[in-house]
């Protein structure tokens, strides 16, 4: 019960943000220019000030780099054998793309900064920055193999200018450079960081809120038949590979706890677009960015109880 309370700040704004959508008190511009003051502006400074608070030194072993790669080849693998190889092309595709590649961003540092506070935004900032790069290419290509049966190397240009063009990406670069070179957030210029502070606090509140106005519950229980495949990788199979892998290595408590999180989160927002773009089915990708999100509400708690969290 102490874990459904943990997660109630997650539900209640979610679900504030659900009933200005339907009160028609959120237009599709409000909801498009939240999300850009998000990306360019608030996530950014959270991770970068995450980045700055953690312990670089467990870079040092490259154990742990491979640790927070190999949860992605793992889960892909799995999907391929289990599901992926028998479905048509165009949803063994989508599976292939959403089954590790979650919302790790506008979901994941949020409700991990509520579940586990300044600790777990530090050991979250530091695996998304070590395996951001590895994410993009295996998901990416894992769906164009699944979809046309080769990867393009035209695929991969467009990820690395993609990656690139992500203010989310770059502020975890310049995070670890910053770090590198000496800098932390007491080293700081006063103003500075009071200011990525508050901006991070923002991020926070307006991205679950954001969530919450981007679901549509019409026909969730009928869309939850057609994509269970996708929210069973992604809510379950992703995370528990995780902890096998993140155990086995012998990372650190924090590290393993936010790190599982992560991998918990619903399929990202921009995933139908992404599918869209790369000639896969957006609207099976869209259903299941509705259920993950719809489903997590319930299995977060679950997760956080079962990760010690409460």
């Amino acid at each position: 019960m102490r874990a459904v309370f943990v997660v109630m700040p997650i539900f209640i704004l979610i679900g504030l943000g659900w009933v200005l959508q339907q009160k028609k008190r959120f237009s599709p511009q409000t909801v498009k220019e939240i999300n850009f003051f998000l990306f360019w502006f608030a996530l950014p400074s959270m991770l970068f000030r995450g980045i700055l608070g953690s312990d670089l030194s467990v870079l040092q072993d490259m154990s742990v780099v491979v640790a927070t790669w190999l949860p992605y080849l793992v889960t892909l693998v799995i999907a391929w054998v289990t599901f992926a190889r028998r479905e048509p092309p165009n949803q063994a595709a989508v599976l292939m793309l959403c089954a590790a590649r979650g919302n790790q961003f506008l979901a994941g540092i949020p409700i991990i900064a509520l579940a586990m506070g300044t600790r777990g935004v530090e050991a979250a900032t530091l695996i998304l920055a070590i395996s951001m790069v590895v994410m993009q290419v295996l998901t990416l290509g894992a769906g164009q193999l699944a979809l046309y049966g080769s990867v393009s190397w035209g695929t991969l240009k467009n990820t690395c200018v993609m990656l690139l063009k992500n203010p989310l990406f770059m502020a975890c670069v310049l995070g670890l450079v910053c770090a590198s070179a000496g800098l932390n957030t007491s080293s700081l210029p006063v103003w500075m960081s009071a200011t990525l502070s508050i901006l991070a606090d923002v991020s926070t509140g307006m991205a679950l809120v954001l969530i919450g106005a981007g679901m549509s519950l019409n026909n969730i229980f009928k869309n939850i038949i057609s994509v269970w495949k996708i929210a069973l990788f992604k809510l379950v199979v992703f995370p528990a590979v995780t902890y096998v892998i993140f155990t086995s290595f012998g990372l650190s408590q924090d590290m393993i706890q936010a790190g599982v999180m992560l991998a918990a989160m619903p399929a990202a927002v921009n995933i139908a677009v992404v599918a869209q773009e790369m000639g896969m089915d957006g609207e099976h990708c869209g259903m299941s960015v509705t259920v993950t999100t719809f489903l997590s509400l319930f299995t977060l708690p679950v997760l956080i109880h079962l990760l010690g969290l409460v």
